[in-house]
């Protein structure tokens, strides 16, 4: 029997709040592609050089391809493609989307890019099958954030204050996994200036299984997305969240 799922979700959730903590959201699919790394940049450009002119090479392409045969490394993105409110990055097995800093652009934005995104890379014809759909929200706090938390380290009962801490967990919720990671000691460089503070980071993805990124890429990335907030505002204090002028629809 599984077990009850443990961070309330509360009945109302805010539209927006501010001042706003998002400093990246990250919507990104894992596929097996038939064609080569050498060609995908390229059948993949043609494709969106429009609305993302600018090329970037990110500094793992210039590890040699013989030392890049780690699974792990495989995962990860090599190129970028900038245009004025998002990322697109790309790797032999993975093309994500990111929100680029300082404003989080709001979910309706992100949700047609998405479209228009998922459009594209099926003219493209470069991904075969799709490994792993997954949404990663990462929030910064100024301060201690397990003050401001349902969440924290207790000994018999008595909860630790005042300590660095680090804590990460994995939740099962219905087919989708989700991990949890909180600190009270990050940096942060959302507008190329170091900032100190906590992080609340959410990451929930779906296996080959259950996501298809032509077929239901769009919804499960919403659903991902959801789940996510309903964590997020789960675990913040009601008080704490007061703090953040919290608007509903």
């Amino acid at each position: 029997m599984n077990a009850p799922f443990p961070i309330p979700i509360p009945e109302r959730l805010p539209e927006r709040i501010e001042p706003c903590p998002i400093v990246e959201a990250i919507f990104e699919a894992r596929f097996v592609s038939a064609c080569p790394w050498d060609t995908m940049p390229g059948l993949v450009f043609a494709q969106i050089r429009d609305k993302y002119p600018e090329q970037k090479s990110l500094p793992l392409a210039e590890i040699p391809t013989s030392l890049r045969q780690n699974p792990a490394l495989s995962r990860l993105p090599l190129i970028q493609f900038l245009s004025g409110r998002f990322l697109i990055q790309m790797g032999p097995r993975v093309v994500n989307l990111v929100t680029r800093p300082p404003e989080y652009p709001g979910w309706p934005a992100i949700r047609e890019e998405l479209g228009w995104l998922t459009e594209r890379l099926k003219a493209a014809a470069v991904i075969q099958a799709t490994e792993r759909l997954s949404v990663r929200y990462v929030d910064f706090f100024e301060g201690d954030i397990f003050e401001s938390i349902r969440l924290g380290l207790a000994v018999d009962g008595q909860r630790l204050c005042g300590l660095r801490t680090d804590l990460a967990t994995l939740f099962q919720r219905e087919l989708m996994t989700v991990r949890l990671h909180v600190t009270n000691s990050a940096i942060v460089e959302p507008s190329g200036t170091p900032r100190t503070g906590s992080v609340v980071d959410l990451d929930a993805w779906f296996g080959p299984q259950d996501a298809d990124l032509f077929a239901n890429g769009l919804p499960r990335f919403e659903e991902a997305r959801r789940a996510i907030k309903e964590l997020f505002f789960g675990l913040l204090r009601e008080d704490v969240l007061d703090k953040f002028n919290p608007v509903y629809s």
